[in-house]
């Protein structure tokens, strides 16, 4: 079934989805392009849009469609974007790659009602959080970093429950295995996949074929997968924002086993 049965992925910001998006692209059987901001467009979903009122899902709104008939109309297009990229591409596959796709999955349930796999990364939160806050998004993430915290935690939280929920359609990669690992985790990651694990591709997913858009801009500049950025937060963040972090994301009250398996060990060995 997992054959040739499209492949949603999602994270967070900073937490390796372009590269994993490049590795799957570089596969001969799968096309996955850069980011394409549908659903963000959809519902308005920026921080600050002052021409929001004018967007083409805001105006069609005044027509008298509903959402749930704007999202069938319009995401059928989407959809059918990919097929006919993929097509384009020589490629029977197609992934959609946004590290938001975890707040859209039952969207995407709504979109693809024969299913889909949904491809999680994960990556240690404090070095995320170190990435985000070096690389800014001011326009997608919010600039205080008790509020970027919170939003990490969301998705977190909105991703796990789906993976739950869906434990036989879901699999999560952790991007320090990736970058650690990448022959032993992409063999797992394509066999599980349905697709036979091909060692080129970790030699192809710098290459100009795999497209220009919407994406880390650090990833097309590396011509190998290194592990240099684990850790970074050690030098990144302050201790205030460590405290910010663990406070936040670690609550004693809540803590799970299941949000533990995601954390590293570092994470709750903090001071």
């Amino acid at each position: 079934m997992k054959k040739n049965i499209s492949i949603i992925i999602g994270g967070f910001y900073r937490s390796g989805t372009s590269l994993l998006r490049r590795l799957l692209d570089s596969h001969s059987r799968i096309h996955c392009g850069p980011e394409v901001k549908f659903f963000r467009d959809f519902y308005g979903d920026y921080q600050k849009d002052e021409l929001r009122h004018v967007r083409l899902f805001s105006t069609l709104a005044t027509l008298g469609l509903t959402e749930e008939e704007m999202l069938s109309i319009f995401g059928q297009a989407f959809v059918k974007s990919h097929e006919i990229a993929a097509s384009k591409a020589n490629k029977v596959r197609w992934a959609d790659k946004n590290p938001e796709n975890v707040l859209y999955l039952r969207q995407w349930d709504q979109l693809l009602p024969d299913g889909f796999i949904f491809l999680r990364i994960l990556r240690d939160p404090l070095d995320t959080l170190a990435s985000l806050k070096e690389i800014g998004f001011h326009k997608t993430v919010p600039a205080d970093f008790a509020d970027k915290v919170r939003l990490l935690k969301n998705f977190l939280d909105v991703g796990e429950a789906y993976v739950v929920e869906n434990s036989e359609r879901s699999v999560t990669l952790h991007y320090e295995s990736i970058v650690q690992s990448p022959l032993t985790t992409l063999e797992y990651l394509f066999s599980w996949l349905g697709e036979t694990f091909k060692p080129e591709v970790l030699e192809r997913f710098s290459l100009l074929e795999r497209g220009e858009g919407i994406e880390d801009p650090k990833v097309k500049m590396s011509q190998n997968i290194h592990a240099h950025s684990i850790g970074r937060w050690r030098r990144d963040l302050t201790k205030r924002e460590i405290y910010i972090a663990r406070s936040i994301l670690y609550e004693k009250n809540e803590i799970s086993s299941k949000r533990k398996k995601y954390f590293p060990l570092s994470f709750f060995s903090i001071k």
